[in-house]
This record gives C-alpha cells, structure tokens and sequence, in this order.
C-alpha cells in the first residue's frame, strides 16, 4: 500500500504471509526496510536473520532477497541516491537498530499521504536519526561456509534442535573445529552463541504473540525456564516479562499478559 511519496522517496507499507519468500531482485533506490515480525535477508554476501527492531539497509542496485519468519507486514522507504547520506558506510548493506521515533517516523509516512511540508520534515529528522545511529551488530548473521550454513538454516528451521557441533560434524562428514572457525568468522559468535540467541530470536516472537515463558521455552529446546530466562537476559538485558511489558506498551498499548516470569 504506498503511503508519502515525493520526488525523492516513496514510502509502501505490504502485508505479507508470514514466510512469504522474495526472490533474489534489485531496487534502482536505496531501500529502508522495516519488518516487525523478523525475516532473514540475504543482501550480497550478507546473510542476516532480522529481528524486529532493525533497520535493514539495502543500497541501490544490490541484488538482495527475503524470507519472511513470522512477519504479517513489512515497511519499506525507497530514496533516491540523490539524498544518500554522505558517510561512505551507505554505499553498503547495513543492519542498524531501530528506534521507536525513527520506527514512528517510518510508519508514519508508510501509512498515508502526508502534506509535502510534513512528509519532507519527517524525513529529514528521519535521516537525521540514521546519520548518527551506529551500524548493530547483534543481527544474527547466518554464516557464509554452505556447511555451517547447513547447520544454521536447520536451527532456524526448528529451533529445538539439540545436536552440538560433534553431531552436526559426524553427520556433515566435516570436523567440529572447521565448524566452529566458520561459525566464529562468518557471524562473530560461537556456535553454541550463535544457537542461543537463534533460539532468543524465535522466543521473542512467540511471547510478543501471547505464549507464556513455560511454553515458549520448551517450543525453543530449553529443558527448564530458568535456563530460559537466564538467555534471555543475555541477549535482551531484562527478563521476558519486563521486556514484553515494555514492548507491548509502547507498539500497542495492550496490557501485559498476567504470568510472565
């Protein structure tokens, strides 16, 4: 549905199925995207798995495709390279944290035609906000190697599964370490790291939808909530319930769900 437009950006707000797939095309704009539900996105030799409170930025002319986990919209800012911003990390893929003004802000002029004056105000403070917004690096990255690739894309798949890196490499035909160096230098992380905020990542969605911490965590592989909770926290910085409460109040206004730990 296309919302403010002008002679530099178009701005289109889509409802999606939840694993809706794009396939593999280019914009001739810089594209801003902002998917509330999370998607894995592959953007050149970038493979990232979205969480919602991302921003992911796509340079004009990169091949880039999308697969949807759980989104039911995506918001999307085309701009005309004319307005890039000038720091020379624009010229490449970027994953950076949204804000909830610069998500206001995005939605916003996603929504509806806004007056001139006030979509181009908007976008001003918009870009404002981007320019001195540092690139996140907590953006799962899927790894590069296809065998740890392999291994990634099942955990996504279905996040309950337990094999450690011996039961993957016995049954890739692959040596754990060449597993792990693939893990630590295609994402950053190691890969027991890597499967805990995997797991982390498909939690949050499925509190945000109204499962309690009992049931998501065994729906994620953890044997106790406690063991949960404790992840969470890594990733998040505060409890399922506090992070919920919080999330809840500022999108939606909905009152937290009673029995979050």
């Amino acid at each position: 549905m296309p919302g403010s437009t002008s002679e530099k950006f178009e701005a289109h707000h889509e409802s999606v199925a939840p694993d809706q797939y794009f396939e593999p095309h280019v914009h001739a704009a810089d594209q801003l995207a902002l998917i509330p539900g999370g998607a894995r996105v592959r953007v050149a030799d970038s493979r990232w798995h979205l969480h919602g409170d991302h921003f992911a930025w796509v340079p004009a002319l990169v091949e880039h495709e999308m697969q949807m986990v759980g989104a039911e919209d995506m918001f999307s800012l085309y701009l005309d390279q004319s307005i890039r911003l000038p720091q020379q990390r624009w010229g490449r893929p970027l994953v950076l944290p949204a804000d909830p003004v610069g998500i206001a802000i995005v939605q916003s002029l996603c929504a509806r035609q806004l007056h001139q004056a006030r979509s181009d105000a908007s976008l001003a403070l918009l870009l404002e906000i981007l320019a001195s917004t540092e690139e996140s690096y907590d953006a799962l990255a899927v790894p590069a190697d296809p065998r740890a690739r392999q291994v990634a894309e099942a955990i996504l798949h279905d996040p309950q599964e337990q094999r450690d890196l011996e039961g993957w490499s016995a049954v890739l035909g692959v040596s754990s370490k060449t597993l792990h160096r693939a893990f630590l230098a295609d994402t950053g992380l190691s890969f027991t790291q890597w499967r805990t905020r995997a797991r982390v990542y498909a939690a949050e969605r499925l509190l945000v939808e109204g499962a309690s911490v009992q049931e998501t965590a065994e729906s994620i592989g953890y044997g106790t909530t406690t063991g949960f909770i404790k992840a969470f926290r890594q990733v998040f910085g505060s409890t399922p319930a506090v992070y919920i409460r919080a999330k809840r109040r500022s999108r939606t206004g909905i009152p937290a769900r009673r029995g979050l730990v």
